[in-house]
């Protein structure tokens, strides 16, 4: 069913600027108009009760009951949005302080090492969302330390022919959320016995996963769920911890080189 808003659209046509002054003001006090008779909002809107009546019908509501339910549902609507909205900073704002906490712990120096000597910089994802993922951090290493990367498409036979062209000493990113994707561990195992001289990186999840224990050097991130109302096969997730992972990186790397005098 339509709410109020929509329904004021519909007919926005029949309604003059008198119409217009009334609805704004009863959608602007939905909670407060809702809860008051008839002869009480006419008052408060120094209009008849017949007039706020024939309102009623120009946006096809039956009458002035109708018209508190609608008023009534979307205070509601609108309360449990804030509410919702809230509750999701404050999700993301309690992560994004978790990882600049878990960042801070890291020891970097043989990461950035392995960084700055590598001839190639590989960055291999997932999904969509990772790539998007790998599409910033690529952007990020050029623009802020002139290192060049290459994104790999997302599908493993690409992966597999790395074992013509990964030579010693390049850098792989692989950002995997799960970190347990079998197909991809199992073609990272192999390269690992054909090339043990290329560095892994991967960036994942926070918690224990294959691809994880495979890695020359582990980053996590925790995304943040828009809404925990929501079911498991439609969960939608912010991943604005995973590119301040990103940011955090190169500039702990841009520092590590200042240190080093380069």
């Amino acid at each position: 069913m339509a709410g109020i808003r929509a329904k004021i659209y519909d007919h926005a046509g029949d309604l003059n600027p008198s119409d217009k002054k009334v609805l704004n003001y009863l959608l602007d006090n939905a909670q407060a108009c809702s809860e008051l008779s008839l002869t009480k909002l006419a008052a408060k809107l120094y209009v008849s009760e017949s007039a706020i009546f024939r309102l009623c019908k120009k946006i096809g509501l039956s009458g002035y009951s109708e018209l508190k339910y609608e008023l009534a549902e979307l205070s509601r609507g609108e309360s449990q949005g804030a509410k919702l909205q809230e509750t999701f900073i404050n999700r993301l704002t309690k992560n994004i302080r978790a990882e600049i906490a878990y960042f801070k712990t890291l020891d970097l120096e043989k990461f950035y090492q392995s960084l700055r000597e590598a001839n190639n910089v590989y960055i291999y994802t997932t999904g969509w969302q990772q790539h998007s993922i790998a599409t910033y951090m690529s952007h990020q290493l050029l623009v802020n330390t002139n290192k060049p990367t290459i994104v790999l498409p997302s599908a493993i036979d690409e992966l597999k022919m790395s074992r013509q062209w990964l030579k010693a000493d390049d850098l792989l990113f692989v950002i995997s959320f799960s970190g347990e994707n079998k197909e991809l561990c199992d073609e990272l195992e192999e390269l690992r016995i054909l090339n043990d001289r290329f560095r892994l990186t991967s960036l994942t999840i926070i918690k224990e996963n294959r691809l994880a224990s495979l890695s020359d050097y582990s980053l996590f991130f925790q995304p943040s769920l828009y809404t925990e109302e929501s079911h498991n096969d439609s969960q939608k997730w912010a991943f604005s911890p995973a590119y301040m992972l990103v940011d955090l990186m190169i500039n702990g790397y841009n520092n590590w080189l200042n240190k080093k005098g380069e």
